[in-house]
């Protein structure tokens, strides 16, 4: 029997043919989840019921059932491991271990895993992965909705507003704000990063500028443009086309072939500043949206490191810059589908927050791995093949018990 407050998981339970995280074997393989324990050095001190390698799967399997409460997601992860054979008898851990046990691995080992299987998944024939030889990328943020407690609150912090005495007050739930870079041909997340929601969108690019080199693009929205992000991001060889607002004054230096012409993008001035900073040269590709009536719809101004009208015609690099929204639809699947439309992260401490939502990337990323394979296999563009129905078939019917590795 149990100690009080577990369960014992026996063969009538069945759920061996319920749910499989064979998905999760796959994608991380335990001696890579081991592996990134023992690098932050989570690895248990003493034998326990919930090693740090088995919390590591309970976590990621919390991502996928975000409407599921732990000790109902441990039973499912639980009929999957090869301990939990037909015929044995095994004692599932209360909730409150299950909590302690998450307590004790701490944020790190799931941020290790994220980055270590984070990257590109398009080939060289897969739509919209290229341009003209350079992977195609997109950097945006958002934010997700935190457990509303006083730990959360006091780390994160939120959105608010002043009253009548410029008092500030919280408004709604305290949030986390997460930037990433997302390959455009695949809607795959190869990079983020996550901070306070204080913390600027600009300040966790510059973290993530260290995944970026030649043969990239990457394409921005107008919050990001600035001289100093500018030229450290182009500093890393990749090619940039940020769209830029009214704001930025870009001289007309020179005109060229087709329209575009060159301009200089000037350091704001700063006390901290070296005197005599050189201004950038940059291309401005200047265009309108029309509607179908032929009425202009908005203006767009991009400012790129692709200096030559020859080798970068600006009617491409326009209808290229729409291939930004990519990153929009990808946290679409991320935050709709994957974690749920309108649910708050389960964890109440800053901690667990972190903890959990790199396990949403991880799994973020082990679907998206999934949708360019079955992709690859059948021929098709993997943006026309649905987030949804693959997560829909990660959740259903068990595959073989014997997938995961003991």
């Amino acid at each position: 029997m149990g100690r009080a407050g577990q369960q014992v998981l026996k063969d009538e339970d069945g759920l061996a043919d319920r749910i499989s995280v064979g998905l999760l074997a796959r994608a991380f393989p335990r001696a890579t989840v081991e592996a990134v324990v023992e690098a932050a050095g989570a690895r248990e001190k003493r034998t326990r019921m919930l090693p740090s390698w088995l919390v590591v799967y309970y976590v990621l399997a919390l991502a996928l059932f975000m409407d599921m409460g732990g000790g109902r997601v441990m039973r499912k992860l639980a009929g999957t491991l090869s301990w939990a054979a037909r015929g044995v008898a095994v004692v599932l851990p209360s909730e409150e271990a299950l909590s302690r046990a998450r307590s004790r691995l701490g944020p790190v080992p799931l941020r290790l895993l994220f980055e270590s299987v984070a990257g590109p998944l398009a080939g060289p024939h897969t739509p919209g992965g290229f341009w003209r030889g350079r992977r195609v990328l997109s950097v945006d943020g958002t934010t997700l909705d935190l457990q509303d407690t006083e730990a959360n609150w006091a780390r994160f912090g939120g959105p608010g507003t002043a009253d009548e005495f410029g008092v500030k007050l919280r408004g709604g739930f305290p949030q986390v704000r997460v930037v990433a870079l997302a390959e455009c041909g695949t809607r795959a997340l190869i990079g983020a990063r996550q901070g306070s929601y204080a913390t600027s969108e600009k300040a966790l690019t510059v973290e993530l500028l260290p995944l970026l080199g030649k043969g990239m693009l990457v394409l921005a929205d107008r919050n990001f443009p600035g001289y100093d992000l500018w030229s450290q991001a182009a500093a890393t060889g990749a090619d940039l086309l940020w769209r830029v607002g009214s704001i930025f004054t870009l001289p007309v230096v020179t005109v060229l072939t087709d329209g575009s012409y060159l301009s200089r993008l000037t350091p704001p001035k700063n006390k901290d500043r070296p005197a005599g900073t050189a201004p950038i040269i940059v291309r401005v590709v200047k265009y309108h949206l029309l509607a179908s009536d032929g009425t202009r719809v908005e203006t767009f101004h991009l400012i790129s490191t692709l200096l030559d009208a020859d080798a970068a015609p600006a009617a491409e690099l326009a209808d290229l810059y729409h291939a930004r929204w990519q990153i929009e639809s990808a946290f679409g699947a991320f935050t709709s589908q994957l974690k749920g439309d309108g649910v708050v992260l389960r964890s109440k401490t800053p901690d667990g927050a972190e903890q959990e939502l790199w396990a949403l990337l991880c799994a973020y990323h082990a679907i998206r791995e999934l949708i360019c394979a079955a992709a690859e296999l059948t021929a098709q563009d993997p943006l026309r093949l649905s987030f949804i129905a693959a997560l829909d078939a990660v959740r259903g019917p068990v595959g073989d018990p014997a997938a995961f590795p003991p």
